[in-house]
């Protein structure tokens, strides 16, 4: 009984660790340590890759592609799509947010962030 919980949690611990070591995406990747400094370079990363203009199928191409988890239409209009890594501790989570009229992004924006207990 020990031996397979054992091997659970070593399974467990692998699954988190190479979810967990998956390259991210360069609008993701290499964000400045402090939260705060790191949110708003985020933010800025994804206005610059999807302003007002943008086709909005082809933004929701390229973040899937980027192993962005696409979300439908939120009770507030807007769409999102995000990428979560952690660990059994805490969870980091990077979301792409936007609303769009005639397939047309008008408004995007980034938010990015911890959650620990």
């Amino acid at each position: 009984m020990r031996y397979h919980f054992i091997t659970m949690l070593v399974g467990l611990a692998t699954a988190c660790s190479s979810a967990s070591n998956q390259p991210l995406p360069p609008i993701a990747d290499r964000l400045p340590a402090d939260v705060r400094v790191a949110e708003r370079a985020f933010d800025q990363r994804v206005k610059a890759a999807y302003p007002a203009g943008s086709v909005e199928k082809i933004a929701i191409a390229e973040l899937a592609k980027n192993g962005f988890e696409i979300s439908p239409t939120g009770p507030d209009g807007y769409r999102s799509a995000y990428i979560q890594r952690g660990d059994a501790i805490c969870t980091t989570l990077w979301s792409v947010r936007w609303n769009a009229k005639a397939n047309s992004i008008t408004q995007a924006f980034g938010v990015f962030g911890h959650r620990c207990p």
